[in-house]
Formats: structure tokens, C-alpha cells, sequence
């Protein structure tokens, strides 16, 4: 069973009266946000709304406030509000108690560890609660909550800027025993090539510590995903140790640390985790598609093609071969293909590629045939994929054609392209 919360009376009210949050809103001069806040317990009513929530749905402000067991409201001149705004005597009985009971409750439930202020704050909020039920009589729910707001600011106040201090206390311990603790002045990881075949990546690696000897010696290790961990000796010079060529499988995440060595004495410095260390962190980027096509007689002509490849990975990487291709629906083999050889010449030549040639392709689609333009990318470390440059459609003897910009890395000859036309 649903614990019945003082947000969820006040939902169960509303309804039962027949009002929407905005309705109730505008009777009690709130905004229906601030019904919304009640209702989901982000937010306590002000003294004055619950009393007035009380008359509007027919129930007492102790039933409304779960104090007191639901029984039926008995109507009658005793629940109605005075001609003067005040509080009728149930009302004022039910407040009377509510304070009361909020008393001797945070007598009881003070927290062991609270200041002699705090203590203070909280016997002040229920001397003001109880002070409250005889003032409100004469119309003053208004300043009550004022002065209720006021001291539930202080409290606020003092228990933020107590954990501020803490807070920025418990930092500085942090920092301090952190750089304490680190024994490492500076450290650095860069992958500087991988083999795709045997699924490696080969790193550098250089640590200096804070403190080293002519005898320290180091050791490194990278600790994969799975729990694995593999090592290289280093080589020291001048208080900086460093291992070249050190071969590590592929991984999402590979955790590099020193062990440093110097007689009996082992100290180990935490360094960086490399998370670009997977296959398709290296390759190279392509832009391109056919910007000039036309649709004669029945046959589409491929002519104006436009492409852009370039290395942005950390390690060298080159262009091998570009190679166009035409696919039929979802054929694995081609209509028509022709290599690119000028496209491996300009990368050799300025280590990019950005190229807008007139490359003729011609084919004659079908009705409801799906034409597939592709380019295949090879590199120099054996890798290819598929660049899709166009997809078009004769439907119904109307050509429709999309263009890709990026290359769809999953797509392979046979598979369906996902466009606007084509499924």
C-alpha cells in the first residue's frame, strides 16, 4: 500500500472537489506550478493555503495534514470560516495540536550531533508553531510564515556554510594527500602504430619521477578491460624512464602505471588510461558523393565526383587505393567499378586527399530499382571499407536520389542502404 503522503491528500481533494491544479491555483492565488510541487511533495504549503485547501475540499486541516484518521466532514456552522477571515474553533484546536505535536516531536528527535545554535533554531520553530495558532485567530498567518521563512533561512544558511567548510576542507586534505602521495613528477602515452590483423596497438610510454637514484629501475604496465595486464621494461636516462615499442591488445580502455625499483623498495605511480585503442579509432576520414548525375533516356549517368580523405588519428596512416563501384539492389557484385589511381598519387603527394573529378558511370535502372554508388578505401595497414556516395531510385519512371556525405562503416556489397527511397 502507497504511503499517503500530505502531496497526495492534496491530489485526492482536488479531484474530489472537481478542480484541476490550475483551477485550485487560481482560487487560492498561486500559480498551478506551485500546486503541481504540493501534489508531487517537492514543496509544503504555506499555513495560510492549507487552511483555505482545508474549507475548499470539505475536510479538516488535521485530516488534510494526516493527523488525525479520515471520517466524515459534519457541515454545519462550526466549519465555517468567521466573517473576519480567521479560524473557525475546530481549526484553531487542530492547529493548536498540529504545533504541539511538531514540539514534542523535535524535542524527541534531535539530532545528537546538532550545535547549541541549531538546537536553539529548532526549539525556536516550535515555539513559533505554537505561538502560531493564537495569532493566526487575529489574521496574521502572513507574518508567521514570514517569520517561520526567516528562521528556516537561518538554519539553511548556517548548515550551508557549514558544509562549504567542510567541503572545502576535505578538497584540500584531498589534494594535499594526493600530491603527497604521487610519486610521479610527469607521465605521457601515445599509440604509435597498430596491426589490425593481430588486433595490437604498439605505445610510448615515458614516466619521471619525484624522486630517482642511479640504481632506480622501472617497469610498465597496462591493465586491458578484461583484467589482463602486460609489461615492458624501460630504459632510464637522466631520471626518465621510457619503452618504445611496447605491443598491447586492442581495448576500450587501457590503464597505464610505473612500477619504480630501487634495492628492496617498490613505489607505483598511477598513470593515464588510453580509450581510443579500438579498430575503428583508425581509420581514415572520408567525405564525398556524386554532386553531378543526370537521368537520360532511361540511363543514369555518375560524372561529377567529389572527394575528401584525410588522417586524423595520432599514428601515420596512409591512403592505398580508392576504387568506385556500382551496385545493382542488393547485389554483392558490381555493375560497373573502376579504380582511382589519382587519388593515391595527390595523397602521396600532399598527404591528403581533396579531389572534384569527372568520373563517367552510366547504368539503366528498372522500374523500382535501387542503384547503390560506392567507393572502397584501402590503406596502407591492409584496412578497407565502403564510403556510400549515392543511392537512387526509378520509381515509376521518376528518378529519386540521396547523397551521403560520411562513410557508413557497417555497410557492406548485398546490404540494404537505409535513405529516404531505398530500404
Amino acid at each position: 500500500m502507497n504511503e499517503s503522503t500530505l502531496g497526495r491528500r492534496i491530489q485526492e481533494g482536488r479531484r474530489a472537489a472537481g478542480l484541476s491544479q490550475e483551477a485550485l491555483g487560481e482560487r487560492l492565488r498561486v500559480s498551478r506550478q506551485a500546486v503541481s510541487k504540493w501534489e508531487a511533495d517537492a514543496a509544503i504549503p504555506e499555513l495560510e493555503n492549507l487552511i483555505a485547501m482545508s474549507r475548499i475540499f470539505g475536510m479538516s486541516i488535521g485530516r488534510l495534514l494526516g493527523v488525525e484518521p479520515e471520517q466524515a466532514e459534519k457541515p454545519g456552522p462550526a466549519n465555517q470560516p468567521p466573517e473576519d477571515g480567521g479560524l473557525t474553533e475546530k481549526e484553531l484546536a487542530a492547529v493548536e495540536a498540529i504545533a504541539a505535536k511538531y514540539a514534542e516531536e523535535a524535542q524527541r528527535h534531535q539530532r545528537p550531533g546538532w550545535s547549541r545554535q541549531q538546537k536553539a533554531i529548532a526549539a525556536g520553530l516550535a515555539v513559533i508553531l505554537v505561538l502560531a495558532a493564537g495569532t493566526l485567530v487575529k489574521g496574521q498567518m502572513h507574518a508567521i510564515n514570514r517569520r517561520l521563512n526567516d528562521v528556516q533561512d537561518q538554519v539553511g544558511r548556517i548548515e550551508s556554510s557549514v558544509a562549504r567548510q567542510v567541503g572545502s576542507l576535505s578538497q584540500q586534505m584531498s589534494n594535499i594527500l594526493d600530491e603527497k602521495n604521487h610519486i610521479l613528477a610527469a607521465s605521457q602515452a601515445t599509440v604509435t602504430d597498430f596491426d589490425p590483423d593481430a588486433q595490437t596497438v604498439t605505445l610510448c610510454v615515458t614516466a619521471s619521477p619525484k624522486e630517482w637514484t642511479d640504481t632506480t629501475t622501472a617497469v610498465f604496465t597496462a591493465a586491458l578491460s578484461d583484467g589482463r595486464q602486460f609489461t615492458a621494461e624501460a630504459q632510464g636516462q637522466n631520471g626518465t624512464f621510457t619503452a618504445e615499442g611496447f605491443v598491447v591488445p586492442m581495448d576500450q580502455a587501457v590503464a597505464l602505471s610505473v612500477n619504480l625499483l630501487d634495492g628492496g623498495s617498490a613505489r607505483t605511480g598511477v598513470m593515464e588510461t588510453l580509450y581510443d585503442c579500438l579498430p575503428e579509432c583508425f581509420l581514415l576520414d572520408v567525405w564525398g558523393s556524386y554532386w553531378e548525375y543526370n537521368w537520360l533516356n532511361g540511363d543514369i549517368w555518375f560524372n561529377g565526383l567529389r572527394l575528401n580523405i584525410s588522417n586524423n588519428t595520432a599514428i601515420p596512416l596512409n591512403l592505398e587505393a580508392v576504387e568506385l563501384y556500382l551496385f545493382r539492389n542488393q547485389e554483392t557484385e558490381p555493375e560497373w567499378s573502376s579504380p582511382v589511381p589519382e587519388a593515391a598519387k595527390l595523397w602521396r603527394e600532399s598527404g591528403s586527399l581533396q579531389m572534384y573529378i569527372r568520373y563517367l558511370a552510366q547504368i539503366r535502372p528498372k522500374v523500382n530499382d535501387t542503384i547503390v554508388a560506392a567507393a572502397r578505401i584501402t590503406d596502407d595497414h591492409g584496412q578497407s571499407f565502403w564510403q556510400v556516395l549515392n543511392v537512387c531510385m526509378n520509381i515509376n519512371g521518376k528518378l529519386y536520389s540521396d547523397q551521403f556525405s560520411s562513410a557508413d562503416l557497417d555497410w557492406q556489397p548485398g546490404q540494404a542502404v537505409d535513405s529516404m527511397w531505398a530500404s
